[in-house]
């Protein structure tokens, strides 16, 4: 995944750290999830990058869009409580019969499963009247109260393509929030998770400065420290004292053209005093001495 939607504000060129990456054993991946959801969905490699998240104030309900821009593929994941179906097929045969008029005309309709998923797919040569030749993919799950959409699509598609979709599908997995895990995608995820949350202390208590200060090099170099303080004055007066929940991960070990450097970008569910519900971003990066700084913060 590459995070550019999210990192595009800020400039992220700097040189190549090999041993780092080799001791933390880096791993490209996603992780999603609700306040509410009794897992946390995970899919590692595919090279995607979270380009928006929305969450419904019920903290149960979220929809999730991501792109990889090496294999071209469109993700997005609806995580929500089940009601309309209770099973992987039920849930594809309820998508499919309710329809979405911006389908459009469709042909080479099938159906099949994969892994605990149940999907269907068809073929698009044209978009209104634009030549597309676009495959989409819709494969359903159901499971502890809880329905995923996840929803694969590619333009230009060719059949040897569908590889592509089929790895994604596969890569999904659903870890338990009950039970602890240690392997190197968690480890990567709490040291960020920690850098994010020291720092957003800093910034919910109004701390602009020491907010700028603890920001990544980079960053500093790219903003004066008036612009951020002036910028974070002004948000912190509109959002007021709050409440946050992580729902969304997603790291990268590098950004061509920009930096060779890790990246990630945390997505979090939040609630304040002058707005019940919306996303706050948070984009961080590993410096040169291991540690994970941040590099901006975006509320949605």
């Amino acid at each position: 995944m590459k995070l550019t939607h999210t990192l595009a504000a800020v400039s992220l060129i700097f040189c190549f750290n090999a041993l780092l990456l080799a001791q933390e054993g880096f791993v490209d991946g996603v992780n999603i999830t609700t306040t509410k959801a009794p897992w946390t969905l995970r899919i590692l490699g595919n090279d995607l990058d979270i380009t928006n998240v929305e969450a419904k104030p019920d903290n149960a309900s979220a929809y999730f869009m991501m792109t990889s821009e090496s294999t071209k593929l469109n993700v997005s994941v609806f995580i929500e409580p089940i009601d309309k179906c209770k099973s992987g097929q039920e849930c594809s045969d309820y998508v499919l019969g309710l329809g979405n008029p911006a389908w459009g005309k469709f042909e080479q309709l099938s159906k099949g499963k994969l892994k605990d998923f149940s999907y269907f797919e068809f073929y698009r040569p044209e978009v209104q009247g634009r030549p597309v030749k676009m495959l989409d993919m819709y494969a359903e799950y159901a499971s502890q109260g809880y329905w995923v959409d996840l929803h694969i699509s590619k333009v230009l598609y060719s059949k040897s393509d569908h590889a592509l979709f089929e790895k994604v599908v596969n890569s999904v997995a659903f870890l338990p929030k009950s039970g602890a895990s240690a392997d190197r995608f968690d480890n990567q995820l709490e040291k960020a998770r920690s850098a994010a949350s020291l720092w957003l202390e800093l910034w919910d208590s109004e701390k602009c400065k020491e907010s700028y200060a603890a920001l990544s090099s980079l960053t500093r170099a790219d903003t004066s420290e008036a612009s951020w303080v002036d910028y974070c004055t002004r948000l912190n007066k509109t959002i007021g004292p709050r409440s946050r929940d992580l729902i969304a991960a997603a790291f990268t070990s590098a950004l061509p053209g920009k930096t060779q450097q890790p990246v990630a970008v945390l997505a979090y569910h939040t609630s304040s005093e002058f707005k019940q519900s919306f996303i706050e971003i948070v984009a961080l990066i590993v410096e040169k001495n291991g540690a994970w700084t941040i590099t901006n913060y975006l509320p949605q």
